[in-house]
């Protein structure tokens, strides 16, 4: 019986690991929540955005206005894949890399003026909070939205 199962496993692991899914969208890095997005007043949740290019690098390194930059534009590409925009985003979070009591000056000007190129008017609610640690030393910048159909 052991035998049998260790078997069983053995074939399944080896279909498993041939298969091959066809339409396989490209992963983005961070996490897309969507409740009934084509719903009108439905909310939708993009959380931990980074700084990686679709290839996974780093954008930016040492720069939190190019990381700011290439965070928007994943969460631009984020919302595209649910056929929203970044007009639909109501609430925008900045978690920057600092001493976690406070954003340092230039930290917010970068940010600002990143956020004025990708939103014509900006959400009722944007909050920038600094934290001691990223998920990586050299990432500066992490971004979640809230957007509503």
């Amino acid at each position: 019986m052991k035998l049998f199962f260790n078997a069983l496993i053995g074939i399944l692991l080896t279909a498993c690991s041939q298969a091959q899914p066809t339409d396989t969208p490209q992963v983005q890095h961070g996490y897309l929540y969507k409740v009934e997005p084509a719903i009108p007043g439905k909310e939708v949740y993009i959380c931990g955005q980074r700084p990686f290019n679709a290839a996974g690098e780093l954008v930016g390194p040492g720069n939190l206005g190019l990381q700011t930059q290439q965070v928007l534009e994943n969460v631009k590409a984020s919302l595209k894949t649910i056929n929203m925009t970044m007009l639909n985003v109501s609430q925008v979070t900045y978690f920057v890399r600092g001493d976690s009591t406070s954003v340092p000056t230039g930290s917010a000007q970068a940010l600002s003026s990143q956020a004025t190129s990708y939103f014509a008017k900006l959400p009722d609610i944007v909050e920038i909070k600094s934290v001691s640690k990223n998920v990586r030393d050299d990432v500066l910048v992490e971004i979640e939205v809230v957007a509503v159909k």
